[in-house]
């Protein structure tokens, strides 16, 4: 992803308005206690406060709860080659001692700290007010034009979303998108089923199609076909660059 500006794990929004998904949700209690976290939170003292701030919100480097790559992180699987790799063009060196283990603590760390904040916007208390209307909102919306208004509209399914949410909870939603329901196909014995999974495990695959039927196989038996109706925006992620994020964004929060 060379034309993302952001250093270390501090890649910036990516441009998403679908519904809030947590990668990993946690357990309604102080998700900052839970042992991993805490495990977490003081590996990433020891290693990267001194660049991104006690709280991963930035200081020489980039604030990491607002980050695309730790927001589509799962266990650490996009922040552990950032760690093992480093990024020494932007100044940040290799954390080669680290765990897979440690590497997961630590990606827990940073998702609680987004959970926390996330939290403390749905109270009204956003940690993020005024901190991320920071763009051009002009060139936002020539932005938003070429890479956005195929599917997205202002006046369609936009319209007013910046009076809808808190800055913060804009940010989630714009940052963990995930479709409500898993749509896709079955083929079996070279007849195709178009519709919403219900169900899909390692023994059965249970399909409802348009009409209302279900239908229900065992696994080994069909061939699967799951949509990702998101591609679009996963193929834009690299084009991205942190200016690019922070004017769609201004412009986003134009629309009252």
């Amino acid at each position: 992803m060379k034309h993302l500006t952001a250093v270390a794990l501090g890649l910036a929004a990516l441009l998403v308005y679908a519904p809030l998904h947590a990668q990993k949700p946690m357990a309604k209690t102080d998700v900052l206690k839970q042992q991993n976290v805490v495990r977490g939170d003081k590996l990433f003292q020891q290693n990267c406060a001194a660049c991104h701030g006690a709280n991963a919100t930035g200081g020489m480097g980039p604030n990491l709860t607002m980050s695309s790559l730790v927001r589509h992180d799962a266990d650490g699987s996009a922040i552990g080659p950032v760690l093992r790799e480093g990024r020494m063009d932007k100044g940040m060196p290799a954390f080669t001692q680290l765990t897979p283990e440690q590497v997961t603590d630590i990606s827990d760390f940073l998702h609680a700290r987004i959970e926390a904040f996330t939290r403390a916007s749905a109270l009204g208390a956003s940690a993020f007010q005024g901190s991320l209307n920071v763009g051009d909102a002009t060139a936002g919306k020539a932005s938003f034009q070429s890479k956005c208004a195929s599917c997205h509209s202002a006046t369609g399914n936009l319209k007013g979303i910046a009076s809808k949410y808190d800055p913060a909870e804009l940010e989630a939603l714009m940052l963990m998108p995930k479709q409500s329901d898993d749509t896709g196909s079955v083929t079996v014995a070279g007849k195709k089923y178009q519709g919403t999974f219900l169900n899909r495990d390692g023994f059965t695959v249970t399909l409802q199609t348009a009409d209302g039927t279900t239908h229900t196989w065992l696994a080994d038996k069909v061939q699967v076909h799951v949509d990702d109706p998101l591609k679009a925006h996963h193929d834009l992620l690299s084009t991205y660059t942190d200016k690019d994020i922070h004017d769609v964004f201004s412009y986003l929060e134009t629309l009252k």
